[in-house]
Protein backbone atom coordinates (compact mmCIF):
# COMPACT_ATOMS: atom_id res chain seq x y z
CA UNK A 1 0.00 0.00 0.00
CA UNK A 2 1.17 3.90 -0.67
CA UNK A 3 2.73 5.74 1.51
CA UNK A 4 -0.37 7.81 4.09
CA UNK A 5 1.85 10.95 5.22
CA UNK A 6 1.15 10.87 9.17
CA UNK A 7 0.18 7.47 9.37
CA UNK A 8 1.64 3.81 9.27
CA UNK A 9 0.27 2.95 5.44
CA UNK A 10 0.69 -1.24 6.62
CA UNK A 11 -2.01 -0.56 9.32
CA UNK A 12 -4.30 0.83 6.87
CA UNK A 13 -7.01 -1.99 5.68
CA UNK A 14 -8.62 -1.02 2.33
CA UNK A 15 -10.40 -0.34 -0.05
CA UNK A 16 -12.41 -3.43 0.27
CA UNK A 17 -16.61 -3.89 1.11
CA UNK A 18 -18.00 -2.76 4.62
CA UNK A 19 -18.39 -6.06 6.87
CA UNK A 20 -22.07 -6.41 8.66
CA UNK A 21 -19.80 -5.61 12.06
CA UNK A 22 -19.03 -2.06 10.80
CA UNK A 23 -22.53 -1.37 10.41
CA UNK A 24 -22.58 1.19 13.37
CA UNK A 25 -19.00 2.37 13.22
CA UNK A 26 -20.21 3.36 9.69
CA UNK A 27 -23.46 5.34 10.65
CA UNK A 28 -21.02 7.53 13.20
CA UNK A 29 -18.43 8.47 10.26
CA UNK A 30 -21.00 9.71 8.40
CA UNK A 31 -22.55 11.81 11.47
CA UNK A 32 -18.87 13.01 12.13
CA UNK A 33 -17.87 13.94 8.80
CA UNK A 34 -20.82 15.97 7.64
CA UNK A 35 -21.13 17.55 11.64
CA UNK A 36 -24.06 16.08 12.22
CA UNK A 37 -25.23 15.11 15.80
CA UNK A 38 -23.48 12.08 17.72
CA UNK A 39 -25.38 8.80 17.37
CA UNK A 40 -27.33 8.30 20.69
CA UNK A 41 -29.08 4.59 19.66
CA UNK A 42 -27.07 1.73 18.42
CA UNK A 43 -29.66 -0.46 18.19
CA UNK A 44 -32.39 1.65 16.39
CA UNK A 45 -28.71 2.23 13.79
CA UNK A 46 -28.60 -1.24 13.42
CA UNK A 47 -32.22 -1.86 12.81
CA UNK A 48 -32.42 0.77 9.59
CA UNK A 49 -29.55 -0.77 7.94
CA UNK A 50 -31.01 -2.65 5.19
CA UNK A 51 -27.68 -3.73 2.77
CA UNK A 52 -27.78 -1.40 -0.43
CA UNK A 53 -29.89 -2.58 -3.55
CA UNK A 54 -27.62 -3.34 -6.21
CA UNK A 55 -25.08 -1.68 -4.87
CA UNK A 56 -21.85 -2.31 -1.70
CA UNK A 57 -20.46 0.31 0.72
CA UNK A 58 -16.56 0.43 0.57
CA UNK A 59 -14.84 1.49 3.32
CA UNK A 60 -11.25 2.44 4.19
CA UNK A 61 -10.01 1.46 7.58
CA UNK A 62 -6.86 2.29 9.96
CA UNK A 63 -6.22 0.35 13.07
CA UNK A 64 -9.53 -1.66 13.01
CA UNK A 65 -11.57 1.87 12.65
CA UNK A 66 -13.34 3.03 9.97
CA UNK A 67 -11.78 6.54 8.54
CA UNK A 68 -12.76 6.78 4.61
CA UNK A 69 -16.38 5.39 2.97
CA UNK A 70 -18.26 5.58 -0.25
CA UNK A 71 -21.73 4.11 -0.85
CA UNK A 72 -22.26 2.74 -4.47
CA UNK A 73 -25.22 1.95 -6.26
CA UNK A 74 -26.68 0.41 -9.72
CA UNK A 75 -29.02 2.20 -11.66
CA UNK A 76 -30.50 1.75 -15.53
CA UNK A 77 -31.99 5.03 -17.37
CA UNK A 78 -33.57 4.63 -20.18
CA UNK A 79 -33.13 7.58 -22.63
CA UNK A 80 -36.10 7.22 -25.46
CA UNK A 81 -34.91 3.54 -27.10
CA UNK A 82 -31.66 3.68 -25.60
CA UNK A 83 -30.29 3.31 -22.11
CA UNK A 84 -27.81 3.94 -19.89
CA UNK A 85 -26.69 1.48 -16.92
CA UNK A 86 -25.21 4.11 -14.09
CA UNK A 87 -23.10 3.51 -11.04
CA UNK A 88 -23.89 6.06 -8.49
CA UNK A 89 -21.98 7.22 -5.33
CA UNK A 90 -23.01 8.88 -2.76
CA UNK A 91 -22.19 9.86 1.19
CA UNK A 92 -18.63 10.08 0.44
CA UNK A 93 -16.82 11.25 3.34
CA UNK A 94 -13.65 10.88 5.04
CA UNK A 95 -13.19 11.47 9.15
CA UNK A 96 -11.66 14.95 9.79
CA UNK A 97 -8.74 13.23 11.37
CA UNK A 98 -7.45 11.77 8.17
CA UNK A 99 -8.21 14.48 5.62
CA UNK A 100 -6.19 15.30 3.64
CA UNK A 101 -4.49 11.95 2.77
CA UNK A 102 -6.30 11.29 -0.46
CA UNK A 103 -8.53 8.28 1.14
CA UNK A 104 -11.42 9.32 -0.45
CA UNK A 105 -9.30 9.81 -3.72
CA UNK A 106 -8.59 6.03 -3.31
CA UNK A 107 -11.92 4.69 -2.52
CA UNK A 108 -13.03 6.70 -5.74
CA UNK A 109 -10.71 4.96 -8.02
CA UNK A 110 -11.37 1.71 -6.56
CA UNK A 111 -14.95 1.80 -6.64
CA UNK A 112 -14.96 3.32 -10.37
CA UNK A 113 -13.62 -0.11 -11.09
CA UNK A 114 -16.05 -1.85 -9.20
CA UNK A 115 -19.11 0.02 -11.07
CA UNK A 116 -17.52 -0.82 -14.29
CA UNK A 117 -16.42 -4.68 -13.66
CA UNK A 118 -19.99 -4.27 -12.69
CA UNK A 119 -21.74 -3.07 -16.08
CA UNK A 120 -21.66 0.66 -15.34
CA UNK A 121 -20.79 2.66 -18.16
CA UNK A 122 -21.37 6.26 -16.53
CA UNK A 123 -20.47 7.90 -12.91
CA UNK A 124 -23.46 9.84 -11.00
CA UNK A 125 -21.86 11.56 -8.26
CA UNK A 126 -24.36 13.26 -5.47
CA UNK A 127 -21.86 15.90 -4.75
CA UNK A 128 -19.70 18.98 -6.85
CA UNK A 129 -16.75 19.43 -4.41
CA UNK A 130 -13.22 19.64 -5.68
CA UNK A 131 -12.37 16.04 -5.42
CA UNK A 132 -14.44 15.15 -8.10
CA UNK A 133 -13.43 17.03 -10.54
CA UNK A 134 -9.85 16.36 -9.98
CA UNK A 135 -10.66 13.21 -10.79
CA UNK A 136 -11.82 14.38 -13.79
CA UNK A 137 -15.70 14.35 -13.48
CA UNK A 138 -17.31 17.02 -14.50
CA UNK A 139 -20.91 19.43 -13.65
CA UNK A 140 -24.03 17.99 -14.53
CA UNK A 141 -26.05 18.27 -17.53
CA UNK A 142 -27.49 21.46 -19.04
CA UNK A 143 -30.21 22.89 -17.39
CA UNK A 144 -32.89 25.88 -17.37
CA UNK A 145 -32.78 27.45 -13.22
CA UNK A 146 -35.70 29.21 -12.93
CA UNK A 147 -36.25 31.17 -9.31
CA UNK A 148 -40.18 31.27 -8.65
CA UNK A 149 -42.13 33.77 -6.37
CA UNK A 150 -45.24 33.63 -5.34
CA UNK A 151 -45.74 37.42 -6.72
CA UNK A 152 -45.31 35.87 -9.78
CA UNK A 153 -47.51 33.17 -9.89
CA UNK A 154 -50.43 35.22 -8.76
CA UNK A 155 -53.46 34.72 -11.61
CA UNK A 156 -51.37 32.20 -13.54
CA UNK A 157 -53.90 30.79 -16.12
CA UNK A 158 -54.81 27.91 -16.80
CA UNK A 159 -55.53 26.38 -12.79
CA UNK A 160 -59.13 25.91 -13.65
CA UNK A 161 -60.39 22.55 -12.33
CA UNK A 162 -57.08 21.44 -10.85
CA UNK A 163 -56.91 19.43 -7.69
CA UNK A 164 -53.71 20.00 -5.76
CA UNK A 165 -53.10 17.80 -2.83
CA UNK A 166 -50.84 16.13 -0.43
CA UNK A 167 -49.02 12.87 -2.24
CA UNK A 168 -49.83 9.85 0.02
CA UNK A 169 -48.65 5.96 -0.27
CA UNK A 170 -51.93 5.27 -2.35
CA UNK A 171 -50.69 6.72 -5.37
CA UNK A 172 -47.60 4.96 -5.76
CA UNK A 173 -49.54 3.46 -8.73
CA UNK A 174 -50.61 6.98 -10.07
CA UNK A 175 -47.02 8.05 -9.81
CA UNK A 176 -45.24 5.22 -11.60
CA UNK A 177 -47.37 5.30 -14.38
CA UNK A 178 -46.93 9.06 -15.04
CA UNK A 179 -43.39 8.57 -14.54
CA UNK A 180 -42.80 5.14 -16.79
CA UNK A 181 -44.52 7.57 -19.80
CA UNK A 182 -41.44 9.98 -19.51
CA UNK A 183 -39.02 9.71 -22.22
CA UNK A 184 -35.67 10.21 -20.04
CA UNK A 185 -35.87 8.55 -16.87
CA UNK A 186 -34.49 6.29 -14.28
CA UNK A 187 -36.02 2.45 -13.95
CA UNK A 188 -37.86 1.65 -11.00
CA UNK A 189 -40.46 -0.28 -9.42
CA UNK A 190 -43.75 0.06 -7.63
CA UNK A 191 -41.79 0.07 -4.31
CA UNK A 192 -39.72 2.48 -5.01
CA UNK A 193 -42.53 5.25 -5.36
CA UNK A 194 -44.37 3.43 -2.11
CA UNK A 195 -41.22 4.19 0.00
CA UNK A 196 -40.42 7.95 -1.57
CA UNK A 197 -44.57 8.41 -0.17
CA UNK A 198 -44.11 7.58 3.01
CA UNK A 199 -44.28 10.03 5.99
CA UNK A 200 -42.08 10.96 7.31
CA UNK A 201 -40.10 11.80 3.54
CA UNK A 202 -36.83 9.60 4.04
CA UNK A 203 -34.90 12.22 2.05
CA UNK A 204 -36.06 15.71 2.55
CA UNK A 205 -33.34 16.98 0.20
CA UNK A 206 -35.59 15.50 -2.50
CA UNK A 207 -38.91 14.94 -1.75
CA UNK A 208 -39.64 17.26 1.72
CA UNK A 209 -43.19 17.85 -0.38
CA UNK A 210 -45.11 15.49 -2.36
CA UNK A 211 -48.28 16.72 -4.29
CA UNK A 212 -50.48 15.34 -6.59
CA UNK A 213 -52.32 17.00 -9.45
CA UNK A 214 -55.58 16.28 -10.31
CA UNK A 215 -58.11 16.68 -13.38
CA UNK A 216 -61.72 15.26 -13.71
CA UNK A 217 -60.59 12.78 -10.75
CA UNK A 218 -57.50 11.32 -12.59
CA UNK A 219 -53.99 12.18 -11.66
CA UNK A 220 -52.10 14.14 -14.54
CA UNK A 221 -49.16 15.16 -12.88
CA UNK A 222 -46.76 15.02 -9.07
CA UNK A 223 -43.83 17.29 -8.18
CA UNK A 224 -41.83 16.68 -5.63
CA UNK A 225 -40.19 19.24 -3.81
CA UNK A 226 -36.86 19.54 -1.74
CA UNK A 227 -36.08 21.27 1.18
CA UNK A 228 -32.27 22.71 1.06
CA UNK A 229 -29.91 21.20 3.34
CA UNK A 230 -29.31 24.05 5.85
CA UNK A 231 -33.09 25.11 5.75
CA UNK A 232 -35.88 23.84 8.30
CA UNK A 233 -38.71 22.28 6.72
CA UNK A 234 -40.91 25.43 7.61
CA UNK A 235 -39.06 27.41 6.03
CA UNK A 236 -40.57 27.28 2.84
CA UNK A 237 -37.66 27.28 0.72
CA UNK A 238 -37.75 24.70 -1.41
CA UNK A 239 -35.99 23.51 -4.86
CA UNK A 240 -37.80 20.99 -7.25
CA UNK A 241 -36.54 17.00 -6.71
CA UNK A 242 -38.93 15.65 -9.51
CA UNK A 243 -41.79 16.07 -11.35
CA UNK A 244 -43.65 13.69 -13.94
CA UNK A 245 -46.73 14.36 -16.02
CA UNK A 246 -49.03 17.18 -17.84
CA UNK A 247 -46.42 20.35 -17.75
CA UNK A 248 -49.39 22.91 -18.54
CA UNK A 249 -50.97 21.17 -15.29
CA UNK A 250 -47.62 21.43 -13.63
CA UNK A 251 -46.99 24.94 -14.27
CA UNK A 252 -50.90 25.95 -13.69
CA UNK A 253 -50.73 24.74 -10.06
CA UNK A 254 -47.91 26.53 -8.94
CA UNK A 255 -50.54 29.62 -7.75
CA UNK A 256 -51.86 26.94 -5.48
CA UNK A 257 -48.87 25.13 -3.87
CA UNK A 258 -47.91 29.14 -3.14
CA UNK A 259 -51.25 30.15 -1.91
CA UNK A 260 -51.90 26.99 0.42
CA UNK A 261 -48.83 24.54 0.55
CA UNK A 262 -46.54 26.48 2.34
CA UNK A 263 -43.92 27.64 -1.11
CA UNK A 264 -42.62 30.65 -0.44
CA UNK A 265 -39.38 30.50 -3.02
CA UNK A 266 -38.97 27.77 -5.22
CA UNK A 267 -35.73 26.68 -7.61
CA UNK A 268 -36.81 24.91 -10.57
CA UNK A 269 -33.96 23.38 -12.79
CA UNK A 270 -35.74 22.43 -16.21
CA UNK A 271 -33.85 20.23 -18.27
CA UNK A 272 -33.02 21.68 -21.77
CA UNK A 273 -34.58 19.73 -23.97
CA UNK A 274 -37.73 20.38 -22.11
CA UNK A 275 -39.23 22.92 -24.13
CA UNK A 276 -42.88 22.59 -23.07
CA UNK A 277 -42.01 23.51 -19.86
CA UNK A 278 -39.60 26.13 -20.40
CA UNK A 279 -42.29 28.10 -22.42
CA UNK A 280 -45.02 27.89 -20.14
CA UNK A 281 -42.56 29.23 -17.30
CA UNK A 282 -41.09 31.70 -19.78
CA UNK A 283 -44.74 32.79 -20.35
CA UNK A 284 -45.54 33.49 -17.24
CA UNK A 285 -42.91 35.93 -16.86
CA UNK A 286 -40.22 33.85 -14.97
CA UNK A 287 -36.65 33.91 -15.94
CA UNK A 288 -33.87 31.71 -15.83
CA UNK A 289 -30.09 31.10 -16.51
CA UNK A 290 -28.47 27.99 -17.53
CA UNK A 291 -26.42 26.15 -15.42
CA UNK A 292 -25.72 22.45 -14.52
CA UNK A 293 -27.52 20.56 -12.45
CA UNK A 294 -26.67 22.15 -8.79
CA UNK A 295 -24.11 19.60 -6.27
CA UNK A 296 -24.33 16.88 -9.31
CA UNK A 297 -21.29 15.36 -10.98
CA UNK A 298 -20.48 12.36 -13.76
CA UNK A 299 -18.11 10.69 -15.81
CA UNK A 300 -18.41 8.46 -18.54
CA UNK A 301 -16.48 5.55 -17.43
CA UNK A 302 -17.21 2.97 -20.38
CA UNK A 303 -17.54 4.77 -23.51
CA UNK A 304 -17.54 1.78 -25.93
CA UNK A 305 -19.97 0.25 -23.79
CA UNK A 306 -21.88 3.55 -23.41
CA UNK A 307 -22.50 4.11 -26.60
CA UNK A 308 -23.60 0.77 -27.50
CA UNK A 309 -26.49 0.14 -24.89
CA UNK A 310 -27.20 3.88 -26.93
CA UNK A 311 -27.40 1.91 -30.51
CA UNK A 312 -31.15 1.99 -30.84
CA UNK A 313 -31.41 6.15 -30.07
CA UNK A 314 -27.89 6.51 -32.81
CA UNK A 315 -30.10 4.06 -35.35
CA UNK A 316 -33.05 6.80 -35.09
CA UNK A 317 -30.79 9.75 -35.35
CA UNK A 318 -28.53 9.18 -38.15
CA UNK A 319 -29.18 7.95 -41.60
CA UNK A 320 -27.68 4.36 -42.46
CA UNK A 321 -24.51 6.20 -43.97
CA UNK A 322 -23.39 7.79 -41.37
CA UNK A 323 -24.06 4.93 -39.03
CA UNK A 324 -22.30 2.50 -40.70
CA UNK A 325 -18.23 2.36 -39.30
CA UNK A 326 -19.15 4.69 -37.22
CA UNK A 327 -16.78 3.66 -33.67
CA UNK A 328 -16.16 4.68 -30.22
CA UNK A 329 -12.60 3.74 -28.54
CA UNK A 330 -11.19 4.23 -25.01
CA UNK A 331 -7.39 4.08 -23.55
CA UNK A 332 -6.20 5.21 -19.92
CA UNK A 333 -7.53 5.25 -16.68
CA UNK A 334 -11.93 4.94 -15.48
CA UNK A 335 -11.01 8.71 -14.05
CA UNK A 336 -8.89 11.07 -15.30
CA UNK A 337 -7.35 14.68 -13.91
CA UNK A 338 -3.78 13.62 -15.40
CA UNK A 339 -5.01 13.96 -18.78
CA UNK A 340 -3.59 10.93 -20.03
CA UNK A 341 -7.25 9.34 -20.42
CA UNK A 342 -8.75 9.40 -24.16
CA UNK A 343 -12.04 9.26 -25.51
CA UNK A 344 -12.21 8.69 -29.17
CA UNK A 345 -15.13 8.85 -32.28
CA UNK A 346 -13.80 7.20 -35.36
CA UNK A 347 -15.61 7.05 -38.43
CA UNK A 348 -13.18 6.01 -41.55
CA UNK A 349 -10.01 8.56 -41.55
CA UNK A 350 -11.91 10.89 -39.42
CA UNK A 351 -11.32 11.15 -35.51
CA UNK A 352 -12.32 13.03 -32.63
CA UNK A 353 -9.53 12.25 -29.82
CA UNK A 354 -10.66 14.08 -25.89
CA UNK A 355 -9.72 13.83 -22.46
CA UNK A 356 -12.47 11.80 -20.60
CA UNK A 357 -13.77 15.10 -19.24
CA UNK A 358 -14.35 16.75 -22.24
CA UNK A 359 -15.91 14.01 -23.63
CA UNK A 360 -17.90 13.88 -21.30
CA UNK A 361 -19.40 17.49 -21.32
CA UNK A 362 -19.44 17.15 -25.42
CA UNK A 363 -21.83 13.77 -25.11
CA UNK A 364 -24.04 14.51 -21.82
CA UNK A 365 -24.23 18.58 -22.81
CA UNK A 366 -22.85 21.41 -20.46
CA UNK A 367 -23.42 24.67 -18.92
CA UNK A 368 -22.23 27.93 -21.66
CA UNK A 369 -18.88 28.90 -21.15
CA UNK A 370 -17.97 24.72 -20.17
CA UNK A 371 -15.46 23.16 -21.73
CA UNK A 372 -13.32 24.40 -25.01
CA UNK A 373 -14.53 24.67 -28.70
CA UNK A 374 -14.19 21.26 -30.05
CA UNK A 375 -13.26 21.22 -34.00
CA UNK A 376 -15.20 18.44 -35.80
CA UNK A 377 -13.26 16.77 -38.52
CA UNK A 378 -14.98 15.26 -41.98
CA UNK A 379 -17.92 13.19 -41.56
CA UNK A 380 -18.15 14.12 -37.88
CA UNK A 381 -19.26 17.27 -38.42
CA UNK A 382 -22.54 15.60 -38.96
CA UNK A 383 -22.54 12.65 -36.90
CA UNK A 384 -21.66 14.74 -33.35
CA UNK A 385 -24.33 17.31 -33.91
CA UNK A 386 -27.01 15.39 -34.53
CA UNK A 387 -26.22 12.75 -31.69
CA UNK A 388 -25.08 15.23 -28.76
CA UNK A 389 -25.96 16.52 -25.92
CA UNK A 390 -27.91 13.86 -25.26
CA UNK A 391 -30.72 15.09 -22.71
CA UNK A 392 -30.36 15.73 -19.10
CA UNK A 393 -31.96 13.98 -16.35
CA UNK A 394 -33.08 14.46 -12.88
CA UNK A 395 -31.35 11.55 -10.26
CA UNK A 396 -34.77 12.32 -8.62
CA UNK A 397 -35.88 9.63 -6.38
CA UNK A 398 -32.84 7.55 -7.57
CA UNK A 399 -30.86 10.50 -5.57
CA UNK A 400 -28.09 8.94 -3.37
Amino acid sequence: METTTGFDAARFDGPRAMRLDEVVASERLFRVSFGMPELEDESAALAAYGPPRNGAMYVIAHDGRLVSQIDTFHDLIRVYDGEIRAGSVGGVCTHPDYRGHRLAGRLMEYCAQELVDGGANLLLISGGRGLYTRLGNVPHGRFLSFAITPTQSDGAPGAEGLVVRRATPADAAACARLYAAEPVRFARVHADFVEALQDPPGNTYVYADRWMIERAGEAVAYLCLGSPWHEELGAGIRHTGEYAGSRGAIAAALGTLFAGGGVRELTWQVAWQDSELIQLLQARGYRAEVTPLYGHTYRILNFPGFMADLRPLLKALLPAELLRGLRFEQSGPLLGGSGDDRYTIVRGPDRLELDGAAMTRLVMGCADGEGEPVQLPGALAAVVPALFPLPSFFPGLNYH
